[in-house]
């Protein structure tokens, strides 16, 4: 009966914790831009590559408001224009990069093309990265 119960308690978790892996990109200065969340809803700024720190947080959805529609095969997002965060005023769409293949490890070996965001307006500012690389949660 604790089995059960400990089942019931745990599987939604577990369920929940499968899901989105996270996007990462640099910037024209050195920062790192990270979209973080199993259901994505944080904007990470870092200095730089050397440093951990996070030195920004800002709200996905204050900020991107059209992201989560990329789930439902939009396939672009767009971030508010005056927003506090590095993408404010840019557009991304969502494609495949045959030179990013993150499931290229032992022991899934896969060469199929990652999922990259590609900038595609409001590319001019220097805090946006112009490609966000995604982490898939799992390869298989």
């Amino acid at each position: 009966m604790k089995f059960i119960f400990a089942l019931i308690i745990f599987v939604p978790t577990i369920v929940m914790a499968a899901g989105y892996g996270g996007a990462q990109g640099a910037n024209k200065l050195g920062e790192i831009v990270r979209i973080e969340g199993d259901v994505p809803d944080t904007i990470y700024v870092q200095k730089n590559d050397k440093d951990f720190e996070w030195k920004e947080k800002h709200s996905l959805a204050k900020e991107c408001p059209t992201f989560l529609e990329i789930f439902n095969w939009n396939g672009k997002f767009s971030c508010i224009r005056g927003g506090q965060s590095p993408l404010a005023g840019t557009t991304y769409r969502v494609t495949t990069s045959e030179d990013y293949t993150p499931c290229d490890v032992p022991p899934y070996n896969s060469k199929s093309p990652g999922e990259v965001y590609i900038c595609i307006e409001g590319c001019n500012n220097p805090r946006a990265p112009q490609i966000f690389y995604v982490g898939p949660w799992e390869c298989g």
